[in-house]
């Protein structure tokens, strides 16, 4: 049988396996968000506006079905026509590998983004919520959690931008600024090096989240994009917030390195596993870091150089230098290894790209096929087509691991780190890993 949503190469991880990650999670994580989903419209809910409210508690009440249908393992059903053209997409594969399967026999990759899709469904089917995030609350109250490291990450990245004095070799910086992109949250600022202090980069503040990259191909990449001058490079984009910042970071300094002209950032179509970047996110990001109300504590120069920062973005928007994106591919119920097949338009664009860097847990998932390969697994052999095709690209993964699988590590890691597999979801312990394709 070939591969398919339903047989993905290795036995598919499932809910339905209670020593997971992903039981916990189908058992456990999937009733809490929800929950917090509906406790956020609640709060929203205001007696002067009848129809909005009633509105509102329709919603509420669809979520609290979808917990039951989820806790009771029902069988799938039809995800409602909302007029979004990927609902065609969804219905093809529920039908065709999913028919008589419930939210725990599923595959894991498949029931969870269901599960997003459905939520998406029951807001969009409104009047007055169609253009609502059930997750923003937790996205900006994360955001402004940030606010020290914000600003430091600011104003460090404009001396490295602006002084000529600070001698640090492109390589050690592109190392760096991949690792902040890599762990994505602000308690990792420390591993950035201090540029104003360039007798000592190889710092030892960098070793211990270094240990923790079990596999750490980032001088391969460096070596890889280095060969270029004005090369393009493709962000397929994980959280929004302060990683969103961090990424747009690592842009910046790409296309102020004369190493990149183009960055194509990609992010969702619509809200989607919690924390996911939409176009909504990325504007509004732009537009709270030159708010003087969000961060109304910041010095007038903290204000300047964060405005500056954001002048300098908002022309490369309008210079064509930042593109951003979206397709509905990156919310399908498909795994990466069908990119081709069925995003050929997609697939053809990302062709052009020098560098194509899959950022966080979820589409290393769906890099990989979410399925149980041996940790030894090299990783240009799990992720198939990607790396093994005619028109393989070029790709970079920097992914946290926050669930049940990894690969390419060397033999001895997984029997080092322990029997109890939870290394493998604490967020503790990432991977960096690379495939050149065949550009």
């Amino acid at each position: 049988m070939s591969v398919n949503p339903a047989n993905p190469p290795r036995p598919a991880l499932r809910a339905a396996d209670k020593e997971t990650f992903a039981h916990f999670t189908a058992r456990h994580r999937w009733r809490d968000i929800i929950k917090k989903a509906i406790d956020n419209i609640c709060d929203l809910l205001n007696s002067s506006d009848i129809d909005k409210n009633e509105e509102g508690k329709k919603i509420m009440t669809s979520m609290e079905e979808l917990i039951n249908q989820i806790q009771r393992n029902d069988q799938l059903i039809q995800i409602e026509d909302d007029g979004r053209s990927d609902i065609v997409i969804w219905t093809n594969v529920l039908n065709t590998y999913f028919k008589d399967e419930n939210w725990f026999t599923a595959t894991w990759l498949f029931a969870e983004s269901y599960l997003y899709r459905r939520i998406i469904s029951i807001i969009t089917n409104t009047k007055h919520w169609k253009n609502y995030d059930p997750y923003f609350r937790q996205k900006e109250e994360a955001f402004k959690f940030s606010f020290t490291e914000i600003f430091e990450f600011s104003k460090r990245i404009d001396e490295l931008i602006s002084s000529s004095k600070i001698k640090i070799d492109d390589n050690i910086i592109f190392y760096e600024l991949a690792q902040i992109s890599l762990w994505g949250n602000a308690t990792d600022l420390s591993m950035l090096p201090n540029f104003g202090n360039d007798d000592n980069i190889e710092t030892k503040r960098f070793e211990e989240s270094k240990k923790n990259i079990l596999v750490n191909d980032l001088e391969k990449a460096w070596k890889w994009l280095s060969k270029f001058s004005n090369a393009r490079v493709d962000f397929v984009l994980d959280n929004a917030g302060f990683e969103l910042y961090s990424d747009l970071i690592f842009s910046d300094w790409l296309i102020q390195s004369g190493y990149v002209s183009e960055v194509y950032l990609h992010v969702k179509s619509f809200p989607w596993f919690v924390s996911d970047t939409t176009l909504d996110d990325f504007d509004w990001l732009l537009k709270t870091l030159k708010s003087n109300d969000f961060f109304s504590s910041a010095s007038e120069i903290e204000k300047s150089t964060l405005k500056k920062l954001v002048d300098r973005w908002e022309s490369y928007i309008t210079n064509s230098k930042w593109i951003i994106t979206s397709d509905f591919f990156w919310t399908s119920p498909y795994s990466f290894w069908h990119l081709e097949e069925k995003a050929p338009e997609l697939y053809i664009d990302l062709c052009k790209s020098h560098l194509v860097i899959f950022k966080g847990d979820l589409n290393y998932r769906k890099l990989v096929y979410d399925c149980k390969w041996e940790t030894t697994t090299p990783f240009k052999e799990a992720i198939g087509p990607l790396a093994n095709s005619k028109n393989a690209l070029p790709l970079l993964s920097l992914r946290t691991g926050k669930s049940d699988l990894f690969v390419g590590l060397d033999e001895g890691v997984e029997e080092r780190l322990g029997p109890d597999k939870s290394w493998m979801y604490s967020g503790k312990y990432a991977v960096i890993q690379f495939s050149e394709g065949n550009k």
